[in-house]
């Protein structure tokens, strides 16, 4: 197994680097939309070195357009095996533009934070590819590929678009979270074997090639003709999402789409593998020129101890990309990370997280999810946690490992500053468990991250979350805490506007919960329906796929502008929209009380507790 060196050289992003190692050719080229980092945040750095660590001649071919006619794409020779396409860290059309279409300023995932990254950049670099590399096999797969990878809508369009292996043209499409599918591209090609059938791949077949036993679920000329028909689609992937589960096919002309089934979770000795791979935790130095990259800087002290989230958030897509079983790495593997962070002389004392999609689901799991089954007749957390899951034993596992994280020599600081989950911080008899405690006296650097999302009834279960009675316990627990130790922190909440199921009257609710606590943030997340997603499905057929419920969707460009005012009540162009929002409600006697808060200067756990939160839901957290 490789084990991480701060010397180890960058895979080869010029052809003088190729020549530098030795290499006459490369056997695979990964192409990424992102400025090139080496460090396990990043998904190409990770199937890179994963595959160099099998031997395989790996190159980075990032930011091609970077160069202008073309050149980028002569920056590196055409592969033996295959050319590797992802549109980069995060979803290209979100990292292009805000909730409500305009164009964003900034890409933090480029080098020096300059926009540039093309539309749709999976379809954009598999055509380039199939220009420059005539004749190479091109897979596509990440965040973008991933929840494409049947009929599914759009949300900057408006309709419902084709699997992005349709519309791309590519000959294979990675899902999920792909190493062990990656490994066996590789092997398969190499001895000229065919790429079908390979777990947690989706490919395009004709008619006579439907593997035996296939699940065939509305085509995309279907639910172009019956919209309603999302909600069986998204019923077949939430049901067919096993190791053991029957492919599906999807008719898109007179072809089919298939979707393998995913592989086995990954054990714990493959997840340790991956993370410590020999990465350098820096972009590369043709980026220092213009400052490097600055997704980098959140995330370059960071230590992952898990993938794979059971929330099942109506908005994310997590749990049909990582999955729904939690799988950790070893306490041994966090703690040589750990060591090997504060022996290097860049190193200033201060781990900045030690966590995952949701820290304090480190360890969290049970009998079936391990197996990679799920059980479909009840959710994990809700309304209570199962009770198969290790609750307290993983609290106390996590509290080991942070409390062991923190007396490592050389950290000085051992922060969380992943989401946490706060109704998974009381034990089944609902006490609080130590691990609260623990968290707030030693690892919040300040601000503890919370995600309430919404504060009335019909979002929250729209959303699968919880009542936001849990939230506002956790709340005064976690003030009474800050107090007893003297502790001058806060909560950073993420709240949700223009969800499914959020009336006007909800958004209101909402408002006089903040208006309470004197607390605006300065961003909110506004609702994206993001492909393979219950709340996509809720979006597009005004009804929620699982309980067959009728649900309130908030779709014009005002509503929603209203509803984030009502979250964003203290800022100046928010105002007019608050104003014309409470008259709208019947809520007039909200003036009074608003314009007073207003008028107050901004104090206490408000200003505080201000959050940075302009993600998108689930994809940036």
């Amino acid at each position: 197994m490789s084990r991480s060196s701060t010397e180890a050289a960058f895979l080869p992003r010029t052809r003088a680097e190729l020549a530098a190692r030795g290499w006459d050719g490369l056997d695979v080229l990964l192409v990424t939309g992102d400025g090139y980092v080496d460090h396990p945040a990043f998904g190409a750095a990770v199937i890179g070195r994963l595959l160099e660590s099998r031997g395989w001649r790996v190159g980075v071919l990032d930011c091609p357009e970077l160069e202008s006619d073309g050149a980028g794409w002569e920056r590196l020779p055409a592969p033996e095996l295959f050319v590797g396409v992802t549109a980069g860290t995060i979803d290209s059309m979100v990292t292009n533009y805000t909730a409500a279409r305009r164009r964003r300023g900034r890409d933090l995932y480029r080098p020096g934070g300059e926009p540039g990254r093309p539309d749709r950049a999976t379809i954009a670099y598999t055509a380039a590819a199939r220009h420059h590399f005539p004749g190479v096999p091109v897979v596509v797969g990440g965040l973008e590929a991933g929840p494409r990878r049947l009929a599914h809508f759009d949300h900057w369009q408006e309709k419902l678009r084709r699997s992005i292996l349709v519309d791309a043209k590519a000959d294979l499409l990675v899902w999920g979270m792909g190493e062990s599918a990656v490994l066996e591209i590789a092997r398969r090609l190499r001895i000229g074997k065919t790429l079908a059938g390979i777990a947690g791949t989706a490919e395009i077949v004709r008619e006579g090639e439907l593997p035996g036993g296939a699940r065939v679920v509305p085509s995309y000329e279907e639910l172009i003709a019956d919209p309603d028909l999302a909600i069986d689609l998204f019923r077949a992937l939430r049901e067919e999402n096993s190791p053991n589960s029957r492919p599906l096919a999807q008719g898109h002309g007179a072809r089919w789409v298939v979707q393998h089934p995913p592989p086995p979770p990954a054990s714990q000795e493959r997840i340790d593998e991956v993370f410590e791979l020999p990465y350098r935790r820096a972009c590369h130095p043709d980026h220092d020129a213009a400052g490097g990259v600055p997704a980098l800087e959140t995330v370059r002290w960071s230590v992952n101890t898990h993938r794979g989230c059971l929330a099942d958030c109506s908005f994310c897509s997590i749990t049909f990309h990582q999955g729904r079983t939690i799988q950790g790495r070893s306490e041994e593997s966090v703690l040589r990370e750990v060591a090997r962070l504060a022996e290097r002389h860049d190193f200033r004392g201060t781990i900045t997280d030690v966590g995952g999609p949701t820290a304090n689901m480190y360890g969290l799991g049970c009998d079936r999810l391990e197996r990679g089954e799920a059980c479909l007749d009840r959710d994990c957390l809700l309304p209570n946690p199962c009770p198969a899951l290790r609750l307290d034993s993983q609290s106390e596992g996590y509290r080991r490992l942070l409390n062991l994280v923190r007396r490592t020599p050389g950290v000085e600081h051992a922060f969380v500053s992943s989401g946490i989950r706060h109704d998974l911080l009381r034990g089944k008899s609902g006490e609080l468990l130590p691990l609260h405690r623990d968290l707030v006296r030693h690892h919040v650097s300040g601000r503890m991250k919370l995600a309430p999302e919404h504060a009335a009834e019909g979002p929250l279960a729209a959303m699968n979350k919880p009542g936001f009675d849990v939230y506002e316990a956790y709340e005064s627990d976690y003030t009474d805490e800050c107090r007893e130790l003297g502790r001058d922190q806060h909560l950073v909440n993420y709240f949700i506007v223009g969800h499914p199921g959020t009336t006007l009257d909800d958004a209101v609710e909402l408002f006089e919960k903040l208006l309470e606590r004197r607390y605006s943030p300065e961003q909110v997340q506004e609702f994206i329906a993001l492909p393979m997603t219950r709340a996509c499905v809720q979006y597009v057929t005004g009804r929620d796929p699982l309980t067959g419920e009728d649900l309130y969707v908030p779709r014009g460009a005002r509503e929603r502008r209203m509803q984030k005012a009502l979250v964003c009540w203290r800022a100046a162009e928010s105002r007019r929209l608050v104003e014309e929002a409470l008259r709208l409600a019947g809520r007039a006697d909200l003036l009074a009380p608003w314009r007073r808060a207003v008028a107050r200067p901004t104090a206490g756990r408000s200003e505080a507790g201000r959050s940075a939160a302009g993600g998108t839901q689930g994809e940036l957290r």
